[in-house]
């Protein structure tokens, strides 16, 4: 795998990470704000946490193997 195609990988997990961690901090407060005693952010966030787990393994298991 080219060094271009290893920087677009890692740029895209990193970007989908960040926007993870905007998107569910909002939800967070969303969350406690409006409804705290139903926990539905947790949901989002595991879910969302296990795509972004793969995502991860993903990028590593193709950086590695190109090396």
């Amino acid at each position: 795998m080219a060094t271009r195609q290893r920087s677009l990988l890692q740029l895209s997990f990193v970007i989908h990470a960040v926007v993870y961690v905007i998107v569910v901090a909002g939800l967070w407060r969303i969350n406690q704000t409006t409804s705290a005693e139903h926990d539905w952010a947790s949901i989002v966030a595991w879910g969302w946490g296990i795509g972004l787990a793969a995502h991860g393994t993903v990028w590593l298991m193709l950086s590695r193997k190109s090396r």
